[in-house]
Order: C-alpha cells, then structure tokens, then sequence
C-alpha cells in the first residue's frame, strides 16, 4: 500500500483504490474499517499497520483509530523505517474485545476459510485468557510465494445494469452517439445487435442520438429493454479461478 494513502484506506469509511469491474472480493475496504470500528468501540485501541512494496527500501508503520463522527483517520504515527531485509507485504494488527466461549467456533471457521481462498497470505490468531493455561494460537502458514495473475477488467453485462449505473455510464463514456456507447460500454453487444436494440427501443432513437441529449424517460426505456432483451452470458475468461493444487494441500494440512 502506498505510503501516503495508508490513513485513508483505513481510516474513512467508503475510500478505495479497486475501482473499475474486475473479480474482487472487495472494493470500499469495508471490512478492514468495520474491524477496525469494532476494536475502537470494544478495546479504545487503536491497529497497527505495516506495509512495504516490492523493492521499497522502506517500511511504511502507521498507528491510527478513526473518528467516527468526523469520518476521517486520527494518525498517532505515520513514519518510514529502514528496510534493511528488503521484506514486502502487509501486516494489520487489530485488538478486539469479544465474547470467545460462545464465538469461538465460527471465528475458527471464519480464519480457516480466508486462509483455503488466500493461499498467499499467512495469518496469526492469538487469543489471551487471564488463565494462563487457556491462552490459543492458531497459524495459518502460507502455502504459496506465487500470487495469483491480475484479474482483467472487463465491461459491463447490459442485463446487470441498473438505471442508476446507465446514468454513470453515460456521463462518463467518450462515446458520442448511442450505437457505440452501446458498442464499447457493454460485453455482448456487437454493431449488428446494438442495431436491433435501436430499433426496438422506438422512433424516438436512432443510432447517431447523441448520449448527452438522452431524456430521463429514454434512459428507462433503454433499462426495460436490457431486461427484456436476451444476451450471451458474460464470457468466465477474466475470471481468476482457485488454484486445485493448493486446495488438496491445505486439505491434506488439516488432515
């Protein structure tokens, strides 16, 4: 994670970098700030955040809690350290105050299916009991140092689209006329089919209708029509898919 943008990523709410349509189990960071919210309402602690790039001489730490009310990051340190091993990665620290008799079950379960869909990753889970002999640590090792490829962007499939992300679209194409918005900001619709569609939305479109000049009704004849209308399912190419290899490994692991 980049230096400079670390106290946003985690510390206000609905900040991101995965923008655009890609495979990805996340996209706001929501689940690294509700965490981090949980450990600020149960423990007033604040996380620990360690993070290096590859071939960064330096390793970013930043110690900080969120204002809730204010929806931005309170920083208590935000440095550089010397990087004298070349390590890379990312490390997060959060304190959290819960119940463990009564969720100890599915916390478990939960940590050992991010570590079956995150073969790359290593997670540490310590529990701390004033009884000694109760204390828990839990290791998921890394199985794997290769990451998987970059999942590919792709476009969106036109029976998927609300009226609200049409608008986004449009406003955002470089398109000029609806023939090749229609082209060019959907999978699955070719010159030939974008020309069908045209036609059957009415005598009020043709294919050189400037997007710009499109009416509110208009944009919700064109949504009825994507869900009226059949199109090919949308291609599973730029899919990453789970690698089998490390499934059997991490099955053969637990066994």
């Amino acid at each position: 994670m980049p230096h400079e943008d670390i106290p946003n990523m985690f510390g206000r709410v609905l900040s991101g970098t995965k923008y655009g349509l890609r495979q990805t189990r996340g996209k706001f960071g929501l689940g690294a700030k509700m965490a981090l919210i949980w450990s600020k309402m149960s423990t007033g602690l604040p996380i620990d955040i360690k993070s290096s790039m590859k071939g960064q001489d330096y390793i970013t730490f930043c110690r900080l809690d969120i204002d809730i009310h204010k929806n931005v990051p309170h920083i208590h340190l935000h440095e550089k350290r010397e990087n004298n091993d070349h390590w890379h990665g990312a490390e997060i620290q959060v304190i959290i105050e819960g119940n463990w008799t009564t969720h100890r079950s599915r916390i478990l379960h939960y940590m050992r299916q991010m570590a079956v869909i995150t073969p790359y990753a290593q997670f540490l889970f310590r529990f701390l009991s004033d009884a000694a002999e109760k204390n828990l640590t839990i290791k998921f090792t890394r199985r794997t140092d290769v990451m998987p490829p970059v999942p590919l962007l792709t476009k969106h499939h036109p029976s998927a689209v609300d009226l609200l992300l049409i608008k986004r679209l449009i406003t955002d194409t470089t398109k000029p006329n609806l023939l090749q918005f229609l082209q060019h900001e959907f999978v699955n619709i070719s010159k030939a089919h974008a020309d069908r569609l045209i036609g059957e939305m009415g005598p009020d479109f043709s294919a050189k209708t400037t997007v710009n000049s499109l009416t509110s009704q208009q944009l919700v004849r064109i949504h009825q029509l994507f869900r009226q209308a059949k199109f090919d399912d949308p291609s599973g190419n730029v899919c990453i898919p789970f690698h089998l290899d490390l499934l059997i490994t991490f099955q053969l692991l637990i066994d």
